[in-house]
């Protein structure tokens, strides 16, 4: 008797359990001849016959079906075999992006609510402009991300809306005056800028970009520094900047932003949790 090869043994079960050649071919990913030719060499190898054809399929015989047993129990320790010298899986790896616009005072609750929902999973959090973020989960790297956008995303959830608000260090509001409006804004790709710039257009304010930059903390701090008026969300203000800045004529309304939420599936709970805990 030859050493019994493992593609015969699962060429012989996929047939003993689907009763066809053709069948078995498609569960074990071979051609009907492979399988065909597995199923003959186990026999030759065992020295009886395991199966028969008949007219409407193919049927263990007693020595087939005493075997069948013993093949799926060679199989399974081969599979235990295997697995006993894998490395130990580890966690579930999250990656959830987070807009730099949503919620910055509250970043530490919501970090503790993102682990409570994933208590299990290995989170690693980007904390991002929405441009980068959307990019990244378009590409597939992403498992969540709240994002902001000043038109509805397909297959996203509104989160959350917010009034944007026209910001300035204390004193830097006034010192502007009537004259051209000195900006500090994100870059382009960012629809806070996009919307500031469509509310002064429509006012006829005049406005020049004095500070661009990536990141909503470099805003800030040009702001706080008296660079220029910069525009935010509700949520995303400090308390130590002015507060916001108002005038019918003078300084136009910019809108209201709104923070979507796109989820891969299986993150039903934690798309709850962050709706309500929104809210």
């Amino acid at each position: 008797m030859t050493d019994i090869d493992p593609l015969w043994l699962r060429s012989f079960v996929a047939v003993a359990q689907s009763g066809s050649v053709t069948r078995a071919a498609e569960r074990v990913h071979r051609t009907q001849s492979a399988v065909s030719t597995h199923l003959q060499q186990l026999e030759a190898s065992v020295g009886v016959r395991l199966a028969e054809r008949s007219t409407r399929r193919l049927a263990l015989t007693e020595a087939g079906e005493r075997f069948l047993p013993h093949a799926m129990r060679l199989l399974a320790l081969q599979d235990e075999a295997r697995a006993a010298v894998q490395p130990a899986a580890g966690p579930v790896l999250r990656r959830v992006g987070l807009s730099e616009y949503f919620m910055p005072h509250r970043l530490p609750e919501l970090l503790a609510l993102l682990q409570a929902q994933a208590p299990d999973a290995r989170l690693e959090v980007l904390w991002a402009s929405s441009a980068a973020l959307q990019q990244l989960w378009a590409a597939g790297e992403m498992d969540l991300a709240i994002v902001t956008s000043d038109a509805p995303l397909a297959g996203a959830r509104l989160l959350r809306r917010e009034p944007l608000s026209w910001v300035a260090a204390a004193g830097a509001g006034a010192a502007v005056g009537d004259g051209p409006v000195p900006l500090v804004l994100l870059g382009p790709d960012c629809p806070v800028r996009r919307m500031a710039l469509a509310a002064l257009a429509r006012a006829g304010r005049p406005h020049h970009l004095r500070l661009s930059c990536t990141g909503s903390h470099g805003a800030v701090a040009a702001i706080r520094a008296g660079w220029g008026v910069g525009c935010l969300n509700q949520s995303a203000i400090p308390a130590d900047l002015a507060a916001p800045l108002r005038g019918s004529g003078r300084w136009p309304a910019p809108g209201r932003l709104s923070f979507y939420l796109l989820a891969r599936q299986g993150l039903q709970d934690m798309e709850r949790a962050l709706k309500d805990w929104a809210a």
